[in-house]
């Protein structure tokens, strides 16, 4: 069924944080942190996180954005969602909302200085509908998008990386396949950001893009 990723997780959900730090060897905080500090997320900020799944990407934006800023965490799956509420109420962090939907579909009242998408790039056409519509809820002119997400290595790494990322792929009982990592998302993602920089990590692993928003014209998008 098209569009719905809120599904994808449903079986998976209790083991998505295992595997994703599996993967990066324990490093997944240190990878978000990188990418937020390299996009220019600042202390006070106000953060869209996009798809915020089980909260992994969380402490890295506190760490940053301290008490004085605040996040508006948005997720369709309900119990990835319900991970994340537990990981704050965990830490006791005050300054964040928690919204479940369709990102297509959202709306707030904030106007926010930051928006993060980690780890859930997973269909152009509506990716770019996302980028959309979170981009009337930025500062004009001013809010800045950060993605940070996998990509095949072109590096010595490709020559063992079939094996293992299928391996992952299959357990986590991800939507994407091993072909889906082989993309240019500088073009996929970068085309749809203003002055948009690159930056890959990791052993050529993971991929760090960011640049600001681009002008809408028009309303928020009503075509989800």
């Amino acid at each position: 069924m098209e569009g719905r990723f809120d599904k994808v997780y449903d079986h998976s959900y209790w083991k998505y944080d295992f595997i994703v730090n599996l993967f990066q060897l324990g490093r997944d905080q240190l990878h978000r942190t990188r990418a937020l500090k390299l996009a220019g997320l600042k202390k006070g900020d106000n953060v869209l996180d996009i798809c915020c799944g089980s909260g992994l990407s969380l402490e890295p934006i506190q760490s940053i954005i301290g008490p004085e800023g605040s996040i508006l965490a948005i997720d369709a799956n309900e119990k990835m969602l319900s991970i994340a509420r537990k990981r704050a109420e965990k830490h006791h962090w005050k300054n964040i909302r928690f919204i479940q939907g369709d990102i297509r579909d959202f709306h707030t009242d904030q106007n926010a200085d930051f928006a993060f998408f980690a780890l859930c790039w997973y269909d152009p056409l509506i990716g770019a509908q996302w980028i959309k519509q979170v981009g009337h809820y930025l500062k004009p002119g001013k809010g800045i998008l950060c993605f940070i997400d996998y990509k095949y290595p072109e590096n010595w790494l490709k020559n063992i990386a079939n094996p293992v990322l299928k391996l992952t792929v299959s357990w986590l009982g991800e939507s994407y396949s091993v072909e889906d990592l082989k993309w240019e998302p500088l073009i996929e993602i970068g085309s749809l950001l203003d002055k948009p920089e690159f930056q890959t990590v990791y052993l050529d692993s993971l991929f760090v893009l960011w640049g600001k928003q681009k002008t809408f014209e028009d309303g928020p998008d009503q075509t989800a």
